[in-house]
């Protein structure tokens, strides 16, 4: 799904005809413009109401599936930083180790 302002750009059957009419000026092709913008608000209005259609259907489940994934996601981000800190920990006690050795 591309964008209005993709498809005026250079890609779609909105932007062939605008370039085609271009010679026409600006003006000409304010008709086409807004008939993308028209078509990509209806896209938009469709791409709520199936939200609001999955949410009334499926609305707790996909709660419990998102407290699931932050949770998770939480824990791995606790132990990649846990770790971090035990490498850290690590080279700081390697070096001060070899800095004994030069003394």
């Amino acid at each position: 799904m591309s964008s209005s302002c993709e498809q005026t750009q250079g890609s779609g059957a909105c932007a062939e005809t605008a370039a085609h009419h271009a010679s026409e000026g600006e003006c000409c092709n304010a008709p086409e413009k807004l008939l993308c913008l028209a078509d990509e608000a209806w896209k938009e209005v469709l791409k709520d109401k199936i939200k609001q259609e999955i949410e009334k259907n499926a609305g707790a489940k996909l709660d419990a599936l998102a407290k699931l994934v932050a949770n998770a996601n939480h824990q791995k981000w606790t132990h990649l930083i846990e770790g971090k800190q035990k490498c850290d920990e690590f080279k700081n006690q390697v070096k001060e180790a070899l800095f004994s050795l030069s003394k």
